[in-house]
């Protein structure tokens, strides 16, 4: 009997928090492409802006570093990361916060 409580528990606590911590609902997205992304609204969907960096805040990326997988590859300062595109389209080194 025991062993039947905790496994309802088990199942049950992960349902019901799942269901309290949903994403918001964001409206249809315009057809636009943008290279970094989009800029994202107050509720965490994106909107039809196109972000101007792919650094957080619009921050610049650092001029002539490429901290990518090609072989010219430069590592990035101390005082910035490397953000990398999934497909590799960019590699550059923005400021860290």
């Amino acid at each position: 009997m025991n062993y039947l409580i905790i496994f309802l528990f088990c199942i049950i606590t992960p349902l019901s928090v799942g269901k309290s911590i949903e994403a918001p609902v964001c409206g249809p997205l315009c057809a636009i492409y943008c290279q970094f992304g989009n800029v994202m609204d107050e509720n965490g969907c994106p909107t039809c802006v196109c972000k101007r960096t792919p650094c957080e805040d619009n921050q610049p990326p650092l001029a002539g570093y490429n901290c990518g997988r090609s072989p010219d590859h430069r590592p990035c300062p101390s005082t910035h990361y490397c953000n990398i595109a999934p497909n590799d389209a960019y590699a550059v080194c923005c400021p860290r916060r």
